[in-house]
């Protein structure tokens, strides 16, 4: 992994490409698997999932789960896409599948279908414009060997890596059953991008749209301290790791988890140094959504730590993220250049 860089030399960091400026890249990008939209156009269900009707909107309906209403963005053409993203200052989106298809609750075959269905259809798009799409594949984590499989089959077909949900049908990352997936994507190169769904605490937060707004956030809070705490970046210390929307609630809550490592015996069993430092190996994106949470992330992380990310086309995600990140009178214009497009230049190899 790359070794952590501060604020202050920023501007090094930024020279290591004199050539040319950096391509403004977006890793933070869904695309509505095109199969779900066939079947929907013929009346039928795609893996269980299916187009309802409710309060006069559609919606995906995805075991039980609804997301929506349908905008007209969830569904692009190529070329329609690609003028959205100059119409913003995007040069690449690195392309994902919306959470709500990871598709863990099938049945091991199911899964495994599904998920070379969805990465393939991700391929056909990125192949259409090499120079504006990149892709994240997603795994069938019901057997983990067939993740490991996918992942493999992802990197040999030339994607950046994978998109993993924040827990494998409520298993954190410390259950070490689910680490073959991290020794594959260490020994491959493979680029972790880790997004939230069905968050814990869920039934608690059926008002106000909180699943998403609170519960979002806290999933990758869980997540990454399952990770930290349980060992894994000590096990994999090479694995390049990333966490949607800024990490959630990590970054601010890293005292207290100090402070647990340092009175209860049970918090330190698997760290050989603070937990807050190992926020330094991980990579983010940074949709804050406020420009002082941007800069409190960076001053914690590390510049070299985070990536333009949009969570395009969904209401909770930045319309126009470069002008967002450029509007911020927090950060430096050369810390702007390596958040909108260097450090994922540097990392995903661009």
């Amino acid at each position: 992994m790359t070794s952590p860089h501060t604020r202050e030399n920023a501007q090094s960091m930024a020279e290591s490409f004199p050539h040319k400026a950096s391509p403004r890249i977006d890793i933070h990008c869904h695309v509505i698997p095109e199969e779900f939209w066939k079947a929907s156009d013929a009346g039928d269900s795609w893996f269980g999932a299916s187009l309802v009707s409710r309060n006069e909107s559609h919606y995906i309906d995805t075991d039980a789960r609804f997301a929506g209403p349908i905008e007209p963005n969830w569904r692009l053409s190529v070329d329609e896409r690609i003028a959205l993203m100059d119409s913003i200052g995007i040069d690449i989106q690195v392309v994902s599948t919306p959470p709500y298809f990871f598709n863990y609750h099938l049945n091991a075959k199911e899964g495994k279908e599904s998920a070379r269905t969805i990465n393939e259809g991700l391929l056909n798009l990125a192949s259409q414009k090499p120079d504006r799409f990149s892709a994240f594949a997603t795994l069938p984590f019901q057997d983990v060997n067939y993740a490991v499989q996918e992942l493999e089959w992802a990197m040999a077909s030339g994607m950046k890596g994978a998109e993993l949900c924040t827990h494998v049908n409520g298993i954190n990352y410390d259950d070490e059953s689910l680490w073959p997936v991290f020794e594959a994507a260490e020994a491959l190169g493979a680029f972790l991008f880790f997004h939230p769904h069905d968050p814990a605490g869920r039934d608690r937060m059926t008002s106000y749209y909180s699943a998403n707004t609170i519960g979002n956030p806290l999933e990758n809070t869980i997540a990454i301290s399952s990770i930290i705490s349980g060992g894994v970046l000590d096990k994999f210390p090479d694995i390049d790791l990333c966490f949607s929307h800024g990490g959630g609630y990590a970054s601010f809550g890293a005292p207290r988890i100090d402070r647990g490592y340092k009175v209860r015996e049970e918090a330190s069993l698997n760290l050989s140094r603070l937990p807050s430092d190992y926020l330094k190996s991980i990579y983010y994106d940074c949709l804050t959504h406020g420009h002082t949470e941007l800069s409190f992330l960076v001053n914690r992380v590390g510049i070299d730590r985070v990536m333009l990310g949009s969570d395009f086309p969904f209401d909770m995600g930045l319309d126009s993220p470069v002008d967002w990140v450029k509007s911020s009178e927090l950060i430096s214009e050369t810390e702007k250049d390596l958040i909108i497009g260097g450090n994922a230049q540097r990392v995903l190899d661009f």
